[in-house]
């Protein structure tokens, strides 16, 4: 029983089609091949019983060709290799069943009517339309069974239409996503670059602010001699407010400085210009006559139409300088802002 279970669960093993078949079937030879008219048949007690008896045969003759074509449609090898499956068919279910059916109605019909057939005309009449029938159920599963392949392959089609068109809007959805990562991964490319650009000029800014103040530290840890009054002193940079330059100095090659503690002296050096090249980090030349000590500068201001730089020390003193040269120092001023390190408070 096993064995039939998946039979009966098919569409194959409906026995309301089955019985419908059936029925059909037995109406056809019961009363298409008598000689009275159907309406006059209908009403025949004897034509009622070969209907019934008719009827229970083509059961037991459709029932097997509707499991044989099942079996033969569900068999891996024969369901699709048609050149081979259709001729099996052939011989099974009209050359063998058309043959076993003959010689089972032939027997009923002898054991119990008495009926010898093979004297009355059954064969031209009454087998024919057996067979008919037999090969008309065939035609029925195999053209229910294309319907089915039809329909299957229609729905599937859907399905997959319905799945491409969903796998295509993912598609495109992951290529937007894609193209919005790949333009944010663009957009952070190019900060990075553009950091890496305004890292390297830092770098480089911050290399050549290194060397200045090195130079600068270098210059203002320098001693040179400076005669004040007839004794000889040692000083150093930052003691210097500015080097000037007397009447009467050129002759004697001699330049004066002034310093912090408000102290005159000359050192031994013929021109202004040479001492700018010996120090050129931390003097500023104020006009032709002066260098200033730029650490030794306190602030600049205007007063009215008078341009000042003030300088530290005890006496405070205030040099008039020209507006060229007020200019330069503010200047000057700015880029020692960006190389000294800010205080934070």
């Amino acid at each position: 029983m096993m064995t039939f279970k998946p039979f009966f669960r098919s569409w194959y093993g409906n026995m309301w089609i089955i019985l419908l078949f059936a029925g059909i079937s037995s109406c056809f030879i019961t009363f298409y091949t008598t000689y009275e008219s159907f309406f006059w048949s209908i009403t025949m007690k004897k034509h009622g019983v070969i209907f019934l008896f008719s009827w229970v045969l083509m059961l037991l003759a459709i029932t097997p060709i509707a499991y044989i074509v099942y079996k033969l449609d569900t068999s891996t090898l024969l369901g699709q290799n048609d050149k081979l499956r259709y001729p099996i068919q052939f011989v099974t279910l009209v050359l063998l069943l058309g043959a076993i059916a003959l010689r089972v109605v032939y027997k009923i019909y002898l054991a119990l009517f008495g009926v010898d057939l093979q004297k009355r005309d059954y064969f031209e009449r009454d087998f024919v339309v057996v067979m008919f029938c037999l090969i008309m159920v065939q035609f029925y599963y195999a053209f229910r069974r294309e319907r089915k392949i039809n329909n299957y392959r229609k729905k599937r089609g859907k399905v997959m239409q319905k799945w491409l068109l969903q796998k295509d809007e993912q598609i495109k959805a992951q290529e937007i996503k894609s193209n919005e990562l790949l333009m944010h991964y663009e957009h952070e490319l190019d900060e990075l670059k553009s950091r890496k650009q305004r890292l390297r000029a830092n770098h480089d800014r911050l290399s050549s602010h290194e060397s200045r103040l090195k130079a600068c530290l270098k210059e203002a840890t320098q001693q040179f001699e400076v005669m004040i009054g007839a004794v000889s002193e040692s000083i150093r940079i930052p003691q210097v407010a500015y080097f000037h330059l007397k009447e009467g100095s050129a002759r004697s090659k001699l330049v004066d400085v002034r310093l912090l503690d408000g102290r005159e002296g000359t050192v031994d050096i013929d021109s202004l210009a040479k001492i700018e090249k010996m120090w050129p980090n931390l003097f500023f030349r104020a006009g032709r006559g002066m260098l200033i000590q730029h650490m030794a500068i306190k602030d600049q201001y205007r007063d009215e139409n008078d341009y000042i730089v003030e300088l530290f020390g005890e006496s405070n003193e205030r040099l008039k300088v020209s507006g060229e040269t007020y200019d330069r120092l503010l200047e000057i001023n700015r880029e020692w802002m960006q190389i000294l390190p800010r205080d934070k408070d």
